[in-house]
């Protein structure tokens, strides 16, 4: 089920990848945005860059998992939507990239600015709760939040 999740008090963002990671982690905006802008100055590219966040989601030990495609009544074959990913992953967190977006899915909900439910699911991760934390020792001003 969709739920309204937005991550900052700004009026229009553009941080899927801020919020995604906010939502599976339980950080706030600036944990997170602290915990990326590293990887961002080391291969001198921005958080929603796919290399960016994928070496993110590397150091924190996510799976990556590729999506099979799902048969409909019709017989065709075709990725499944946020939607069909969400009710058939009732239990833990995933990180789903869809075209041109990226959405988090907890406990079959999905947590967004808007109802992305009819978008295609293109890959998603696995999300690791037994992370080694200290690599981000020293990053944040707040006690890390585990969710």
């Amino acid at each position: 089920m969709y739920k309204y999740f937005k991550s900052s008090k700004r009026k229009y963002s553009q941080d899927c990848v801020v919020r995604s990671i906010m939502v599976a982690t339980g950080w706030d905006w600036e944990q997170v945005f602290n915990a990326i802008v590293p990887i961002c100055l080391k291969l001198k590219d921005v958080p929603n860059s796919d290399v960016v966040y994928k070496k993110f989601f590397s150091d924190m030990k996510w799976e990556a998992c590729k999506v099979e495609k799902e048969e409909d009544l019709s017989g065709t074959r075709s990725l499944p939507t946020v939607e069909e990913f969400a009710r058939d992953h009732k239990k833990g967190t995933y990180i789903l990239t869809v075209s041109g977006h990226m959405v988090c899915v907890k406990e079959g909900d999905w947590y967004d600015t808007w109802d992305c439910r009819y978008y295609k699911v293109r890959k998603y991760w696995i999300v690791n709760k037994d992370v080694d934390w200290s690599i981000y020792d020293g990053l944040f001003n707040k006690t890390k939040k585990k969710s």
